[in-house]
């Protein structure tokens, strides 16, 4: 599972949410780091899951809902693991 924080280089907007990020991550203790990917184009910090981006339009969502996000996608990918 791949997490990414997307931010534009000389912002500082992004320490919040990766801060909740990683939080989230611990809370669940899952082995995922959170990768740093800078984007000049960037006009709000970015969460990719997977590649997919999860906060459209610089919409910051709440712990809970990363923290089910992240969880579910996890389950997902641990359960496919199982089935293979």
């Amino acid at each position: 599972m791949r997490v990414e924080l997307v931010y534009r280089p000389g912002s500082e907007t992004y320490r919040a949410v990766q801060k909740m990020l990683e939080e989230v991550i611990a809370e669940e203790r899952l082995p995922i780091p959170v990768e740093m990917t800078e984007d000049k184009n960037a006009s709000f910090p970015g969460i990719r899951i997977d590649g997919r981006i999860v906060n459209k339009k610089g919409i910051l969502h709440t712990f809970e809902y990363l923290r089910d996000l992240i969880s579910h996608r996890w389950s997902e990918l641990h359960h496919m693991r199982h089935v293979l």
